[in-house]
């Protein structure tokens, strides 16, 4: 594969992982009905790709507007008069006007401003010119749209859906993503902004979501059979500290929070009897060479070899004083797995680990991100899709 291509099918690959984290409702597996004729290399071709694609769709139906209130003062009534303002100004006897109180529609909202806020940023990141002339066509079209200019500063937990603007929810998160981990911002005007590619916390919340909702969506979905009696979710999880040993200090104990915790109960059963831990990782390089005495090693990380392990044979401890009490004929059956995202197009080791540590399934395995990334109603072999299908097919029979 030649390097461009190998960089286009790479960040092709990262806008369905970018979809399926941010479960976008239109996910189109045809090339020309995401992207059209547009090219795009890197990162920042990306997302200018992306947000023209999603603002096409939104300006078709028309910008989200909503009602502000407005205060004024006017020589013409609108909405309520404030008698109460109009008088203690004295705006009728010395302006000849009244202050009134009224509602306006506008697209000068918070939802337009991130957008617009977002482009202006791109529009200064190295894309080519074809995807430089799109964004600057729909941000020339939002020329009543403020700019946010305290942009690091905003309050991204207010920000509340409904069905009026929920055409707008994959967008936002994208800016969301772009704004607070993608952009450094240069003050001097001469210089270009630069896109963050790195291996920050987020590229690895972000995978751990692709993953959690393509296997929800495969069992219940995708699948010709579906599988409905299962529970996919990401779980907070405190230490089993014993009863008589406990400290004053327990509170400075952080908890745990699994990426993907994947239980089945079986039919009559209260509580799950099988579960399936998975630690979801995006690092461009797997394995660490570290070791001792300069002799060096390939070895998994070990901070997540420990992590996982912390994960299982807590809920497993947890799951068997839960059957203890409830004096079910069952063993608690946990297991995990160690779930990494392979980004380098380079000649990879070929392992897959499946150990026992303690009575405890351990395994580690990767999707190769360098594929293709496929259809997931007819997954071609050796494709991403196809990867995880295969995976999510390994786990059911494992929890049967």
């Amino acid at each position: 594969m030649s390097e461009n291509r190998f960089r286009e099918e790479k960040v092709r690959n990262f806008y369905y992982l970018l979809a399926y984290a941010f479960e976008y409702k239109n996910i189109s597996f045809e090339k020309k009905e995401i992207f059209g004729t547009e090219k795009f290399y890197n990162i920042s071709d990306l997302f200018s790709v992306v947000i023209y694609e999603c603002m096409k769709r939104i300006m078709q139906k028309g910008l989200y507007g909503e009602y502000i209130n407005v205060v004024e003062k006017t020589q013409f009534i609108k909405g309520r008069i404030d008698v109460k303002n109009t008088i203690y100004h004295n705006t009728l006897k010395n302006q000849r006007k009244v202050i009134c109180n009224y509602d306006e529609y506008t697209t000068n909202n918070l939802f337009n401003q991130i957008i617009k806020t977002t482009i202006k940023y791109l529009l200064k990141t190295d894309i080519v010119n074809d995807n430089r002339i799109n964004l600057k066509k729909i941000y020339n079209n939002m020329e009543n749209i403020d700019i946010i200019s305290d942009w690091k500063n905003i309050r991204w937990d207010t920000i509340k859906f409904n069905r009026l603007n929920d055409r707008y929810e994959f967008i936002i998160n994208i800016c969301k993503f772009v704004l607070n981990n993608l952009i450094i911002n240069k003050e001097i005007k001469s210089e270009k902004i630069e896109m963050i590619d790195d291996e920050s916390q987020t590229y690895h919340q972000l995978f751990e979501k692709f993953i959690r909702n393509y296997l929800r969506l495969y069992y219940q979905k995708y699948r010709k059979n579906k599988i409905l009696d299962l529970t996919i979710k990401s779980e907070n999880m405190k230490w089993n500290i014993d009863e008589d040993k406990k400290s004053v200090n327990e509170s400075y104990i952080p908890n745990m929070h699994t990426d993907i915790t994947i239980e089945r109960k079986e039919i009559g059963e209260k509580i799950p009897t099988k579960v399936k831990i998975i630690d979801a990782k995006f690092y461009s390089n797997v394995l660490t060479s570290k070791g001792f005495n300069g002799y060096k090693k390939d070895n998994i990380n070990r901070d997540n070899l420990y992590q996982i392990y912390s994960y299982v044979s807590n809920k497993k401890y947890k799951l068997e004083r839960e059957i203890e009490k409830r004096n079910i004929n069952k063993e608690a059956d946990v297991s995990g797995m160690l779930l990494y995202a392979q980004t380098k197009e380079i000649k990879f080791y070929d392992f897959e680990i499946d150990v026992y540590m303690m009575k405890n399934r351990i395994q580690v395995k990767t999707i190769d991100f360098t594929k293709k990334f496929g259809d997931p109603y007819n997954p071609e072999e050796g494709t991403i899709v196809w990867q995880i299908q295969k995976l999510a097919e390994e786990i059911l029979e494992e929890l049967k």
